[in-house]
């Protein structure tokens, strides 16, 4: 019994700790298109402040498909995940990492705002808007 009050006191020390933990997204952009349906890029930034990395592994809209994508030499690819480094950030930009989105339902016109989520493999979700900027 006095194992079992120590373990629980232990956890609720460490709920604080936890729950503090936190993923932001900075500067969430979009490319403007002329078109339905014609492809664009998201970039961001991605801020990490928990001791443990965390991946990015579910981008999702309801107005376009989204795919995670990288660069390797000079050719695009699609990821299964996208990592953020403890206690860090990594950039979501021109020529490197960044989210596809396919078959949009509308054109994206600079300035508007463009929703998605983010699914992170701690179970952590985020739904934020992209703005729009031209290409």
């Amino acid at each position: 019994m006095r194992t079992l009050f120590k373990i629980g006191l232990i956890c609720t020390a460490l709920l604080p700790f936890y729950a503090s933990a936190k993923i932001t997204v900075e500067q969430a952009q979009i490319i403007a298109t002329k078109n339905a349906g014609e492809p664009s890029a998201i970039f961001m930034q991605i801020s990490n402040d928990a001791p443990q990395g965390v991946g990015l592994v579910i981008a999702e809209s309801d107005v376009a498909r989204l795919e995670l994508h990288g660069m390797q030499q000079g050719k695009m690819h699609a990821l299964q995940a996208i990592d953020i480094p403890p206690a860090g950030k990594t950039a979501l930009k021109r020529g490197g990492l960044h989210i596809m989105a396919f078959d949009s339902k509308q054109a994206i016109l600079a300035g508007s705002r463009f929703p998605l989520k983010l699914f992170f493999d701690n179970g952590e979700i985020l739904s934020l808007d992209a703005v729009a900027i031209e290409p």
